[in-house]
């Protein structure tokens, strides 16, 4: 008599769990601490050429779009950001980049797997934020997600997540 397989049910995937909203720079993993710098001072230079020796510090390509237009090489990342930005040359990501960077941050935890996040206002909301809190908002909304929100009604927030490793993984609206 033939037996039927057993089944095995799949394990659902692992909760995400976020920390309290935090401003203490010296609490973070060096490496996060240190890929964080390197993005900032791009940043902070004007030059989106100046983000790409952060965007190469990873053996992969971190996320900065969706879809069959996003970058698929680490040549082609800075033109992408480039026409990805408003103003054609970039400074709109790099503005974006140092307003996320300067705000505080969540560690998320799922499993094993830890990631730190910029802004914490990304991913853990309050529906009714006060007007500095909205304020701190949209200094890191592109410009032509402006009118546009999320599921509670408040604006598509860039993100950035930077892996315990230091890894960093994406940086995207949603």
């Amino acid at each position: 008599m033939a037996q039927t397989p057993r089944r095995t049910a799949t394990p659902p995937p692992p909760v995400e769990i976020f920390s309290a909203p935090s401003s203490d720079l010296d609490a973070l993993p060096p490496r996060v601490a240190e890929m964080r710098e390197r993005i900032l001072n791009a940043a902070q230079s004007h030059d989106i050429e100046r983000l790409r020796p952060a965007i190469e510090w990873n053996e992969t390509l971190p996320l900065f779009g969706r879809g069959a237009e996003r970058p698929r090489s680490f040549a082609t990342v800075v033109d992408f950001l480039k026409s990805y930005s408003f103003d054609g040359k970039g400074r709109e990501i790099l503005a974006l980049l140092e307003a996320a960077f300067e705000a505080p941050y969540v560690k998320s935890t799922r499993g094993k797997t830890e990631v730190y996040i910029w802004p914490s206002f990304a991913v853990v909301q309050k529906p009714d934020p006060s007007p500095d809190e909205r304020l701190a908002m949209f200094r890191c909304v592109r410009f032509v997600n402006l009118g546009l929100t999320n599921d509670i009604g408040l604006p598509l927030i860039q993100r950035a997540g930077i892996g315990a490793d230091g890894t960093w993984h994406y940086f995207l609206a949603g």
